[in-house]
Formats: C-alpha cells, structure tokens, sequence
C-alpha cells in the first residue's frame, strides 16, 4: 500500500533523512522507531503530503482522502462537543449535518463512549478526548492509517485498554497501519514489521524486522511469546548503539 524509495528530506539544505527505503503492505502493521532526530515523525508527514521530499518517491496505492492521521495531541476543537468533532471530516466531505452527527454519535458508541455527544472536550478526561480523536479518524473510513505517538501523554493503563481497543479495530477491518512509536514494547507489540532508523542528520533504515506473532493480539500476552524477550533485545541493543555513537561523535567535536 506505501512504498518510499529513497527519500532525502530536510530543513534549511541540511538531510535528516537520507537515502530511506520502507514499505508497508496491505493489510500489514508496520512501526518506526528511532532516536530523537532521526525524522520518524517527518516521514509520515511526507506521506501525507504536508512536507515535501527533496528527492526521492512516495507511492501510495490509496488516494489520500483513504489516509487517516491520528496526532499525538488529540487537536479536537474546544469549542465544539464530541459529536461536531466527530462530524467535522464528514461534513467537509460533503456529507449532510443530519447524517454526519447520526454517524458521529455511531462512532461514540462504538468507543465506550455513548451518551457523550453533547459533552466539549474540557469535560472530557484524557482518555475520553482520545477516545473522540479515534472515532473522527475512523468515522473517515480510512484504509490506511498513521499514527504519529498517539497514546504517549496518556497513563499506563488507559493507553492498555485503548490501544487493545484499537488494534481489534485495526484487526478486524483489516487496515494497514504506519506507527511512530518510541515504545519498544508498543512496537513489537501491535506490528507485522518493525523498521529502526539510525540517529541523524542523514538517517537512514538500519534494519527491519519480522515480527511472528500470531493475531489476533492480546497487547499484555504478546510479552509471553518466545520471540518477544529476544526482538526486545536486539531492538534495544541497535538503539543504544545509535544513542552511543551519538554521544562519541559530540564528544570528538
């Protein structure tokens, strides 16, 4: 469903990203981890078409109206409740108030949260405004989704239960998803493939790996998988590799 081909991109003529190649197939769940720097977050915002590669492809086999970004912040609109920020895709697709706000209040409930509709997100708990953040994308009916670090403000139980939420979600319509995750655990957890950038400028791909485990995912039994412990490892000896050669390089200037 995505294929980037030697990707360069940077800011002001300085690459921090250089020469990176990655797919994600349909169907297929896919996770980017990597030091601070390395352009995790620039790579999904290239796909989206919000930045613009200095060389390199991007394919996409959706249209882009078929991508759902979910933020890190919820970014719902305050003045609004949870049903118009629901609504608020459908109605700038075209779709009537009436119907918009029906499918909105659909959306709710399917995330435990009917009843609901009328509340603004300052009424609302964490949990509950990213609960609503999820129902806006997925109102969409996105075929391909990024997510861009989505439950890292949230505590540790909340971001369990709604993740595990999500990933049946994801499972079950059988999505294709792109995460930036720096929970290793998370990463190994939800994906089929887990792609490492090195540190940047000039990140490049430093390894991809297969994860084995079968679906659907239970997120807490997935630690009890014999391959998990070992990809846990390798995952976090690379980046502590990365983080290391860092530090010499800083201390050499």
């Amino acid at each position: 469903m995505l294929r980037v081909e030697d990707l360069t991109l940077g800011y002001g003529g300085e690459p921090i990203l250089k020469g990176v190649s990655l797919t994600v197939d349909s169907g297929r769940f896919a996770s980017l981890i990597g030091p601070s720097g390395s352009g995790k977050t620039s790579i999904l915002r290239a796909v989206t078409g919000l930045q613009k590669p200095d060389s390199g492809s991007i394919a996409l086999d959706v249209p882009q109206n078929a991508v759902g970004f979910l933020f890190q912040d919820d970014a719902l609109l305050p003045w609004r409740t949870a049903r118009q920020n629901v609504a608020l895709g459908l109605r700038i697709h075209g779709m009537a108030r009436k119907e918009a706000e029906t499918r909105a209040d659909d959306w709710l409930a399917k995330l435990g949260l009917a009843g609901f509709g009328d509340r603004f997100p300052r009424q609302l708990s964490g949990g509950q405004r990213k609960r609503v953040a999820i129902a806006q994308v997925l109102a969409l009916e996105p075929r391909f989704l990024l997510m861009d670090e989505p439950f890292a403000s949230l505590d540790a139980i909340v971001r369990t239960n709604i993740t595990q939420e999500l990933i049946g979600w994801v499972e079950r319509e059988n999505l294709t998803v792109l995460l930036v995750t720096h929970d290793l655990e998370e990463a190994i957890s939800l994906s089929d493939v887990v792609y490492v950038l090195s540190q940047g400028p000039n990140a490049r791909i430093r390894s991809r790996h297969e994860v084995n485990i079968a679906r659907p995912r239970d997120l807490l039994g997935t630690r009890d998988d014999p391959q998990f412990p070992a990809l846990l490892k390798r995952l976090w000896d690379e980046l502590s590799a990365e983080a290391y050669s860092e530090t010499v390089g800083e201390a050499a200037q």
